[in-house]
Protein backbone atom coordinates (compact mmCIF):
# COMPACT_ATOMS: atom_id res chain seq x y z
CA UNK A 1 0.00 0.00 0.00
CA UNK A 2 1.24 3.47 -0.84
CA UNK A 3 0.35 5.81 2.05
CA UNK A 4 1.12 8.85 -0.09
CA UNK A 5 -1.45 7.74 -2.65
CA UNK A 6 -3.98 7.33 0.15
CA UNK A 7 -3.09 10.83 1.32
CA UNK A 8 -3.64 12.16 -2.20
CA UNK A 9 -7.12 10.64 -2.23
CA UNK A 10 -8.00 12.28 1.06
CA UNK A 11 -6.67 15.61 -0.18
CA UNK A 12 -8.99 15.44 -3.18
CA UNK A 13 -11.99 14.63 -1.00
CA UNK A 14 -11.23 17.10 1.76
CA UNK A 15 -12.54 20.35 0.26
CA UNK A 16 -15.95 18.84 -0.44
CA UNK A 17 -16.13 16.97 2.88
CA UNK A 18 -15.28 20.10 4.80
CA UNK A 19 -17.89 22.30 3.15
CA UNK A 20 -20.63 21.49 5.68
CA UNK A 21 -18.26 22.30 8.54
CA UNK A 22 -17.23 25.50 6.81
CA UNK A 23 -20.82 26.60 6.37
CA UNK A 24 -21.66 25.91 10.02
CA UNK A 25 -18.65 27.86 11.24
CA UNK A 26 -19.54 30.76 8.98
CA UNK A 27 -23.02 30.95 10.48
CA UNK A 28 -21.40 31.66 13.83
CA UNK A 29 -18.92 34.11 12.35
CA UNK A 30 -21.57 36.06 10.47
CA UNK A 31 -23.78 36.04 13.56
CA UNK A 32 -21.07 37.73 15.59
CA UNK A 33 -20.33 40.13 12.79
CA UNK A 34 -23.93 41.31 12.71
CA UNK A 35 -23.58 42.70 16.22
CA UNK A 36 -22.41 46.12 15.09
CA UNK A 37 -22.74 48.61 17.92
CA UNK A 38 -22.22 52.33 18.38
CA UNK A 39 -23.48 55.41 16.63
CA UNK A 40 -20.39 56.47 14.69
CA UNK A 41 -21.24 57.68 11.20
CA UNK A 42 -17.87 58.23 9.52
CA UNK A 43 -17.38 56.12 6.39
CA UNK A 44 -15.68 52.82 7.19
CA UNK A 45 -15.74 51.42 3.68
CA UNK A 46 -15.87 52.63 0.13
CA UNK A 47 -17.73 50.87 -2.67
CA UNK A 48 -19.00 53.71 -4.77
CA UNK A 49 -20.43 55.91 -1.99
CA UNK A 50 -18.83 55.52 1.43
CA UNK A 51 -20.58 53.03 3.71
CA UNK A 52 -21.36 53.89 7.30
CA UNK A 53 -21.94 51.21 9.96
CA UNK A 54 -25.71 51.26 9.47
CA UNK A 55 -25.34 50.67 5.73
CA UNK A 56 -22.89 47.84 6.32
CA UNK A 57 -25.22 46.26 8.86
CA UNK A 58 -28.06 46.53 6.33
CA UNK A 59 -25.99 44.61 3.78
CA UNK A 60 -25.41 41.86 6.35
CA UNK A 61 -29.12 41.72 7.19
CA UNK A 62 -29.90 41.42 3.48
CA UNK A 63 -27.25 38.70 3.03
CA UNK A 64 -25.68 40.87 0.34
CA UNK A 65 -22.28 39.19 0.50
CA UNK A 66 -21.34 40.37 -2.99
CA UNK A 67 -21.86 43.98 -1.99
CA UNK A 68 -19.83 43.55 1.19
CA UNK A 69 -17.01 41.71 -0.58
CA UNK A 70 -16.80 44.46 -3.20
CA UNK A 71 -16.33 47.12 -0.51
CA UNK A 72 -12.87 48.31 0.48
CA UNK A 73 -12.75 48.83 4.23
CA UNK A 74 -10.85 52.04 4.98
CA UNK A 75 -10.84 52.43 8.76
CA UNK A 76 -7.52 51.82 10.49
CA UNK A 77 -8.08 52.79 14.13
CA UNK A 78 -7.95 50.20 16.89
CA UNK A 79 -11.60 49.88 17.86
CA UNK A 80 -14.30 47.22 18.16
CA UNK A 81 -16.23 48.84 15.32
CA UNK A 82 -13.29 48.99 12.93
CA UNK A 83 -12.15 45.44 13.70
CA UNK A 84 -15.69 44.19 13.20
CA UNK A 85 -16.01 45.98 9.87
CA UNK A 86 -12.92 44.18 8.56
CA UNK A 87 -14.24 40.88 9.94
CA UNK A 88 -17.58 41.36 8.17
CA UNK A 89 -15.70 41.95 4.92
CA UNK A 90 -13.62 38.80 5.51
CA UNK A 91 -16.71 36.74 6.36
CA UNK A 92 -18.40 37.78 3.12
CA UNK A 93 -15.34 36.97 0.98
CA UNK A 94 -14.88 33.57 2.64
CA UNK A 95 -18.55 32.69 2.33
CA UNK A 96 -18.52 33.47 -1.40
CA UNK A 97 -15.33 31.45 -1.91
CA UNK A 98 -16.78 28.41 -0.15
CA UNK A 99 -19.90 28.60 -2.30
CA UNK A 100 -17.82 28.24 -5.47
CA UNK A 101 -17.58 24.73 -6.98
CA UNK A 102 -15.32 22.37 -5.05
CA UNK A 103 -12.95 22.11 -8.03
CA UNK A 104 -12.54 25.90 -8.34
CA UNK A 105 -8.81 26.41 -7.84
CA UNK A 106 -7.35 28.87 -5.35
CA UNK A 107 -4.39 29.35 -7.67
CA UNK A 108 -6.01 32.07 -9.75
CA UNK A 109 -9.17 33.89 -10.67
CA UNK A 110 -12.11 34.69 -8.42
CA UNK A 111 -11.40 32.04 -5.78
CA UNK A 112 -7.89 33.29 -5.13
CA UNK A 113 -8.99 36.93 -4.97
CA UNK A 114 -11.75 36.14 -2.48
CA UNK A 115 -9.52 34.02 -0.25
CA UNK A 116 -6.69 36.56 -0.38
CA UNK A 117 -9.09 39.34 0.65
CA UNK A 118 -10.55 37.16 3.41
CA UNK A 119 -7.09 36.42 4.83
CA UNK A 120 -6.04 40.07 4.72
CA UNK A 121 -9.26 41.29 6.37
CA UNK A 122 -9.19 38.70 9.16
CA UNK A 123 -5.60 39.67 9.96
CA UNK A 124 -6.60 43.35 10.05
CA UNK A 125 -9.52 42.53 12.35
CA UNK A 126 -7.14 40.75 14.73
CA UNK A 127 -4.64 43.61 14.62
CA UNK A 128 -7.28 46.30 15.25
CA UNK A 129 -9.26 44.53 17.99
CA UNK A 130 -8.34 46.68 21.04
CA UNK A 131 -9.20 44.21 23.79
CA UNK A 132 -7.35 40.94 24.15
CA UNK A 133 -10.30 39.69 26.22
CA UNK A 134 -12.90 40.21 23.49
CA UNK A 135 -14.85 37.01 22.68
CA UNK A 136 -14.74 38.05 19.04
CA UNK A 137 -11.03 37.26 18.81
CA UNK A 138 -11.79 33.54 18.73
CA UNK A 139 -14.18 34.01 15.81
CA UNK A 140 -11.61 36.08 13.90
CA UNK A 141 -8.98 33.37 14.40
CA UNK A 142 -11.52 30.75 13.34
CA UNK A 143 -12.24 32.62 10.13
CA UNK A 144 -8.54 32.99 9.34
CA UNK A 145 -7.88 29.29 9.96
CA UNK A 146 -10.79 28.28 7.76
CA UNK A 147 -9.58 30.62 5.01
CA UNK A 148 -6.05 29.19 5.03
CA UNK A 149 -7.37 25.63 5.10
CA UNK A 150 -9.69 26.31 2.17
CA UNK A 151 -6.90 27.84 0.10
CA UNK A 152 -4.53 24.93 0.79
CA UNK A 153 -7.19 22.38 -0.11
CA UNK A 154 -8.02 24.14 -3.39
CA UNK A 155 -4.50 24.25 -4.84
CA UNK A 156 -4.58 22.78 -8.33
CA UNK A 157 -2.21 20.15 -9.63
CA UNK A 158 -0.03 22.60 -11.57
CA UNK A 159 1.26 24.29 -8.40
CA UNK A 160 0.42 21.77 -5.67
CA UNK A 161 3.91 20.34 -5.30
CA UNK A 162 5.49 23.80 -5.20
CA UNK A 163 3.04 25.55 -2.88
CA UNK A 164 1.40 22.86 -0.78
CA UNK A 165 3.97 22.75 2.02
CA UNK A 166 4.11 26.55 2.21
CA UNK A 167 0.33 26.91 2.44
CA UNK A 168 0.12 24.16 5.04
CA UNK A 169 2.88 25.83 7.07
CA UNK A 170 0.89 29.08 7.05
CA UNK A 171 -1.99 27.14 8.58
CA UNK A 172 0.30 25.60 11.22
CA UNK A 173 1.62 29.06 12.15
CA UNK A 174 -1.86 30.58 12.30
CA UNK A 175 -3.03 27.72 14.53
CA UNK A 176 -0.08 28.35 16.87
CA UNK A 177 -1.10 32.01 17.12
CA UNK A 178 -4.71 31.02 17.82
CA UNK A 179 -3.65 28.67 20.62
CA UNK A 180 -1.53 31.44 22.15
CA UNK A 181 -4.22 34.14 22.02
CA UNK A 182 -7.29 32.01 22.76
CA UNK A 183 -6.00 28.93 24.60
CA UNK A 184 -9.48 28.06 25.84
CA UNK A 185 -10.71 27.63 22.25
CA UNK A 186 -10.40 24.29 20.47
CA UNK A 187 -10.00 25.94 17.06
CA UNK A 188 -6.21 26.34 17.18
CA UNK A 189 -5.77 22.78 18.42
CA UNK A 190 -8.02 21.11 15.86
CA UNK A 191 -6.78 23.09 12.86
CA UNK A 192 -3.20 22.69 14.10
CA UNK A 193 -3.59 18.93 14.44
CA UNK A 194 -5.21 18.73 11.02
CA UNK A 195 -2.28 20.59 9.44
CA UNK A 196 0.24 18.33 11.22
CA UNK A 197 -1.56 15.23 9.94
CA UNK A 198 -1.63 16.70 6.45
CA UNK A 199 2.11 17.38 6.61
CA UNK A 200 2.89 13.93 8.02
CA UNK A 201 0.95 12.08 5.33
CA UNK A 202 2.90 13.85 2.61
CA UNK A 203 6.07 12.13 3.87
CA UNK A 204 7.19 8.62 3.08
CA UNK A 205 6.30 6.12 5.76
CA UNK A 206 8.95 6.19 8.48
CA UNK A 207 10.08 8.05 11.56
CA UNK A 208 9.25 11.52 10.20
CA UNK A 209 5.69 10.54 9.41
CA UNK A 210 5.24 8.79 12.74
CA UNK A 211 6.61 11.76 14.63
CA UNK A 212 4.19 14.12 12.89
CA UNK A 213 1.23 11.85 13.60
CA UNK A 214 2.25 11.59 17.26
CA UNK A 215 2.47 15.38 17.52
CA UNK A 216 -1.01 15.71 16.05
CA UNK A 217 -2.40 13.13 18.49
CA UNK A 218 -0.84 14.98 21.43
CA UNK A 219 -2.28 18.29 20.26
CA UNK A 220 -5.78 16.82 20.07
CA UNK A 221 -5.33 15.29 23.51
CA UNK A 222 -4.58 18.73 24.97
CA UNK A 223 -7.42 20.46 23.15
CA UNK A 224 -10.20 22.12 25.15
CA UNK A 225 -13.68 20.73 24.59
CA UNK A 226 -14.70 21.68 21.04
CA UNK A 227 -17.99 23.36 20.15
CA UNK A 228 -20.69 21.10 18.75
CA UNK A 229 -19.77 22.15 15.20
CA UNK A 230 -16.28 20.69 15.61
CA UNK A 231 -16.97 17.46 17.50
CA UNK A 232 -17.25 15.39 14.32
CA UNK A 233 -14.07 16.95 12.92
CA UNK A 234 -12.15 16.14 16.11
CA UNK A 235 -13.35 12.53 16.05
CA UNK A 236 -12.55 12.23 12.34
CA UNK A 237 -9.01 13.44 12.98
CA UNK A 238 -8.52 11.05 15.89
CA UNK A 239 -9.67 8.12 13.75
CA UNK A 240 -7.46 9.22 10.84
CA UNK A 241 -4.40 9.52 13.09
CA UNK A 242 -4.94 6.08 14.62
CA UNK A 243 -5.52 4.44 11.24
CA UNK A 244 -2.49 6.17 9.70
CA UNK A 245 -0.30 5.09 12.62
CA UNK A 246 -1.36 1.48 12.09
CA UNK A 247 -0.86 1.62 8.32
CA UNK A 248 2.57 3.24 8.76
CA UNK A 249 3.67 0.75 11.44
CA UNK A 250 4.02 3.52 14.02
CA UNK A 251 4.07 2.66 17.70
CA UNK A 252 2.25 5.42 19.61
CA UNK A 253 3.99 6.23 22.87
CA UNK A 254 1.76 5.50 25.87
CA UNK A 255 4.09 7.64 27.91
CA UNK A 256 3.51 10.75 25.79
CA UNK A 257 1.93 13.55 27.83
Amino acid sequence: MNPCADCQGRRQQRPQAGRGLAARLLIGLIGLSALLVGCQTQPIAESGPGLNPSQLQALVAASNWEGIAAASIQCKEASDLCAEAHAIHADACLRLAIQLPADASATGGRTRKLLDKAESSYRKALDLQPSSESPRIASYHGGLLLTLSERRNRLDASVREKKLDRENQKLITAAEEARARVPDSALGFIYGASALVYHALLKESGSDRCQGLAQAATMLKHSPKPPDELVDEQQRLQALIQRSQRESDCVPSRQRS
